[in-house]
């Protein structure tokens, strides 16, 4: 057996050696956190369902309260609206039709309403209920309100709910007054069905049992989610053992009731003991798992040795299958340049076989003129230690077997073995790369040339086109104002249609000779922002007086860019925003620079209006070319001003961009470099 086959043998170690104690530590540590954590999920479930407890009670009572305040002023909006009725009933309390036309109109007004009464300014009937339901109780509450509500002796309260059977009902009293001084209290007995629906609501939201009781009697409960009293049987008496800890009580103001809100106990019992159980089975899995992989490290410990000599060979046979898979070619040499070993690619890439170049010097491949100014650039980094040339491009000429050469990128890295420099050198043929840099620079001056010649094309076609559209339509004129009383009606039309055709194509004509006219910022230079902002004030001052717009323009900064093509931009947008205005107000527009001097690198310029505003999903459409959001004859122009303004600040190397709503008008702003001062 030779020594590299020989089996290395581990001596057994005892099973608590130094290498397994930190394992140990970390799985007692991992079954401490786990109990902490467990406890940390009781507390935190303890905690939510008295969050939830707190909170369904407050959130009922403040939708109870709201919805017993909202009646009782849809009910003082509704007497006086019905001020003619209560005089008729006044005058003649025996009008039974008068008094069920109030009826109809009251429990189609009020649902759940039971019965209602109207009273005189000594808290007395008008008239007997119909239903026989306003009794001794509802005749005191009455009293009560007159006293309290009309007379502002004291203060009144909602009355609990009145136990007549089958029929438990609370009332809504409001003061009513009419305009010869009569006074009174409007009644109205409501079936607490509206309050048992907000109680269902919260009782599905929060998982808890509310409960309205009375006040003065917490045990008797007045209204659940199944209704009050009369739907609960004999079943309207809460158990003393459910108010101990854990419940939430709170009294609504303006009643005799208490909102009771009692947490499911058994729910948070069943809970805890589920996180408790959880606990004790991850502690049980852990412990399982943590001794099955100390068994496990134990034996692989043993034949730790072999594996990693096996798995060192396999990575050496892996590293040499992709260094000889690689396309680029790779050549290994010493610190004198001798070549030590070389890959596949080199082969193919120079022509020669691995015996012809392993042993020679590497000037074989890459032979450097007298005249370099690196040449023998190893022995120059052993001499002075400058490590430049390592992990770095360098891009030199290369010599094939048969003499020609190639463009080649070097990229060189340096290894230690057995105290011996080793230089690794990548190298990549460029041949291809510099082919296509030379399509690229080809294909871009043949781009420019058509560009150019374009663009002198659309100059002489514009100006060319301009003089005779502009004939057509002043002959289309003159002809219709010289002869309008011998053309027909028809004839008039087309006529007039000839000559706005003339005048449109005139006018796209000069917009695409303007948009072909808009030069790249090839020189950019620092432009000062006010000085621009002052002229567009000045330009628009006639046109602004005219329409009795606004126009505000403040702030200052400087930009690198063109001062012709900038103010050509902010002359674009204010005109946009006085032209497109809204019809139901004046025009006003603002001109904003943004310069918090902060060292940002762009400088932004803000166009504010009040005009009728772009969709969200136009906002990037409007510019675009011809683009157009409204009809030419309410707004004319032909779509190029936003696509030019663009194009300029594209070519600035800045970014134009437009927000607002319809209606709300349009905030166009503008980034630009900043220009160092």
């Amino acid at each position: 057996m030779t020594h590299d086959d020989a089996v290395i043998t581990v001596p057994r170690r005892p099973w608590m050696g130094p290498s397994l104690w930190l394992p140990v530590l970390l799985v007692i540590f991992t079954c401490a956190a786990i109990v902490y954590y467990g406890y940390q999920v009781i507390a935190a479930l303890e905690k939510a369902a008295a969050d939830s407890a707190y909170a369904g009670a407050r959130a009922t009572a403040r939708e109870i309260t709201g919805f017993i305040d909202r009646e009782h002023e849809r009910l003082a909006a509704y007497t006086e609206e019905q001020a003619a009725l209560i005089q008729k009933i006044l005058a003649d309390p025996e009008d039974l039709q008068t008094i069920d036309r109030l009826r109809v109109s009251v429990k189609r007004m009020f649902r759940g309403t039971i019965a209602f009464a109207v009273t005189d300014a000594d808290g007395k009937p008008l008239f007997e209920d119909f239903d026989g339901l306003i009794g001794p109780v509802c005749e005191e509450s009455m009293r009560e309100a007159v006293r309290t509500r009309l007379r502002g002796e004291g203060e009144f309260e909602l009355p609990p709910i009145h136990p007549v059977p089958n029929a438990y009902h609370f009332d809504l009293i409001t003061p009513w007054r009419l305009d010869n001084g009569q006074a009174g209290v409007f009644f109205v007995s409501m079936s607490p069905s509206r309050i048992g629906e907000l109680l269902a609501a919260a009782e599905q939201a929060s998982g808890t049992r509310i409960l309205l009781v009375n006040r003065d009697d917490p045990t008797l409960i007045e209204v659940t989610s199944a209704g009050a009293r009369d739907r609960l049987g004999g079943e309207f008496r809460i158990d003393p053992d459910q108010l101990g800890d854990g419940h939430f009580a709170a009294d609504l103001p303006g009643t005799h009731w208490r909102l009771l809100v009692l947490p499911d106990r058994a729910q948070l019992e069943a809970s805890i003991r589920d996180v408790q159980v959880r606990v004790g089975a991850s502690i049980l899995a852990l412990l399982a798992l943590s001794g099955a992989l100390l068994y496990l490290i134990r034996r692989a410990e043993r034949r730790n040795s072999t594996l990693f000599t096996r798995s060192l060979q396999a990575s050496v046979n892996r590293q040499r299958a992709i260094l000889q898979s690689m396309v680029d070619g790779l050549v290994t040499i010493d610190s004198s340049g001798r070549i030590l070993n070389v890959n596949a690619a080199i082969t193919k890439m120079f022509g020669y076989e691995p015996g012809e170049l392993i042993g020679n010097n590497v000037k074989v491949l890459m032979p450097e003129p007298d005249h370099s100014a690196h040449a023998d650039y190893v022995t120059s980094y052993l001499r002075t230690g400058a490590s430049r040339i390592l992990g770095s491009g360098r891009k030199l000429m290369a010599r094939r077997k048969d003499g020609t050469e190639f463009p080649v990128l070097l990229t060189l890295g340096e290894s230690i073995e057995d105290d011996q420099r080793i230089f690794v050198g990548i190298l990549h043929d460029m041949s291809a790369f510099d082919d296509a840099q030379r399509q690229i620079v080809s294909q871009a001056e043949t781009i420019e040339r058509s560009r150019h010649e374009l663009d002198e094309l659309s100059q002489i076609a514009a100006k060319d086109l301009q003089v005779p559209l502009q004939r057509i339509a002043t002959l289309g004129e003159m002809l219709g104002a010289e002869h309008a009383s011998t053309l027909s009606g028809f004839e008039r039309a087309q006529l007039k249609n000839l000559t706005d055709e003339a005048r449109g194509m005139s006018e796209l004509v000069k917009g695409i000779a303007e948009y072909t006219r808009t030069e790249d910022s090839a020189s950019p230079r620092s432009v000062e922002i006010a000085e621009v902002l002052e002229t567009i004030r000045r330009d628009f001052a006639d046109r602004v007086a005219e329409q009795g717009a606004t126009l505000t323009v403040q702030g200052a900064g400087r930009v690198l860019g063109n001062e012709k093509q900038l103010r050509q931009v902010l002359w674009n947008l204010v005109d946009n925003a006085l032209k497109f205005r809204d019809p139901q107000r004046p025009p006003e527009v603002q001109v904003v620079v943004e310069d918090q001097d902060d060292g940002a690198s762009q400088l932004s310029l803000v166009v504010i209006d009040n005009g009728v505003g772009i969709p969200e999903d136009e906002r990037d459409a409007v510019f675009e070319a011809f683009r157009r959001l409204n009809p030419r004859d309410e707004y004319p122009g032909m779509g190029l001003g936003l696509s030019i303004c663009r194009k300029i600040v594209d070519g600035l190397g800045g970014q134009i961009s437009v927000s607002g709503e319809p209606g709300g008008g349009s905030r166009f702003r503008v980034q630009l470099p900043r220009a160092m001062s």
